[in-house]
């Protein structure tokens, strides 16, 4: 998606997204209960930075118990990974497959684009409104879920063991969304003061 268009969507959802923001959810904490408490059909995660390290082949050891609760809580053939890394699609998918059968790696357009939410609603069989999307991007998965009518999880690792190259990438990709998000929404708030004062 070409800057304008995102910053364009992301103005028309700024709303729901500085409210994702602003309720931070941290990987380490999902249990089943929290999980079931989504109220939600079917899950779709973002890999770097919530199953795993940036670049890395498969989740690791948070990311695997966080995919077994989801698994207990939604059931088989409900919980997908949708991540924007095209490097290490294929040795992922392959990495998933083995550790994880009862979740499927999806392939699709990079996120905000709702291909990958869309393929888990068909897989599955559950309805956009009844899939929680937990992601740590707030310009990708997580608009990509408002703008679909899935539910927002945004979420965060509280210790993440990566390289420095990964953790770099990992930031310079997640801050600048933060920012952003917090421009726009502090624009948005000024707009909205100049129109009804």
């Amino acid at each position: 998606m070409k800057t304008g268009a995102l910053i364009s969507l992301a103005t028309k959802y700024i709303a729901e997204l500085h409210a994702a923001y602003r309720n931070v959810n941290y990987v380490e904490d999902f249990t089943v209960t929290t999980l079931a408490g989504l109220e939600v059909k079917a899950v779709v995660l973002d890999h770097d930075g919530v199953l795993g390290p940036n670049r890395s082949e498969g989740p690791d050891e948070t990311g695997l118990a966080i995919l077994g609760r989801c698994v207990e809580a939604f059931g088989s053939g409900k919980v997908f990974i949708l991540s924007n890394t095209r490097a290490k699609r294929d040795a992922r998918s392959r990495t998933y497959a083995r550790l994880v059968p009862d979740v499927t790696y999806l392939r699709a357009n990079h996120k905000p684009d709702p291909e990958g939410l869309l393929m888990a609603s068909r897989q599955c069989g559950v309805a956009m409104g009844d899939i929680a999307v937990v992601d740590d991007g707030l310009m990708t998965g997580v608009l990509m879920a408002v703008s679909c009518g899935a539910r927002p999880v945004y979420a965060r690792r509280r210790r993440l063991s990566e390289t420095l190259r990964a953790k770099a990438i990992r930031l310079s990709t997640t801050w600048p969304q933060i920012v952003l998000t917090n421009v726009l929404y502090a624009f948005a708030k000024l707009y909205r003061a100049g129109h009804t004062g």
